[in-house]
């Protein structure tokens, strides 16, 4: 890729974007700029791949650097957020009351089931988990991309599947004191 081989920046971008983005949605729940880092990511790589240095693992470099890049975005967010003068409202269109009724049912519904599981848990928990579990990273990834020792890795790891325990059975419990 370094030599400019387009095939092996687009089996690079295969192998790995779906990864990050799934990385990214449990990270921030911006479709769009998760999206937008991923392609920054990416270009970035290329348009630099002749100045990158050795790395012993690529999934590792791409993790980390797209962690960062999505801090930096969802920060930047936040302070225009901030800076957002109050009269610069949005525009407002109005919605039935039984289109305003479905989504409520809808929303509380899909807050009960989230809430379920992961109320109880840390945004650092959830991370973990999502890089252990869904992105098969060892503890010594884990802890550089999350800038931790790996023996804090695995405390948080574990603390976070006993927390989950918890929330799980309670809801459980919870669901079979309802239908008695």
């Amino acid at each position: 890729m370094r030599k400019g081989n387009d095939l092996a920046f687009s089996n690079l971008y295969q192998r790995f974007s779906n990864l990050l983005y799934n990385y990214g949605m449990h990270f921030c729940y911006n479709r769009e700029m998760v999206k937008d880092c991923i392609q920054e990511l990416f270009s970035t790589i290329w348009n630099r791949r002749e100045t990158l240095s050795d790395i012993d693992s690529v999934k590792h470099y791409l993790f980390k650097s797209f962690r960062n890049l999505l801090i930096h975005h969802i920060n930047k967010e936040r302070k225009l957020s901030i800076e957002v003068n109050e009269d610069q409202q949005p525009y407002l269109f109005e919605i039935s009351i039984e289109d305003e009724l479905i989504a409520r049912d809808y929303i509380e519904e899909n807050e009960r089931k989230i809430t379920n599981g992961l109320t109880k848990i840390s945004k650092r928990q959830r991370e973990i988990l999502v890089l252990k579990y869904f992105n098969d990273m060892d503890y010594s990834e884990i802890a550089s991309v999350m800038s931790i020792t790996p023996a804090s890795a695995y405390n948080l790891l574990s603390k976070a599947l006993q927390c989950l325990k918890v929330v799980m059975n309670s809801s459980l419990l919870a669901s079979f004191l309802f239908i008695g």
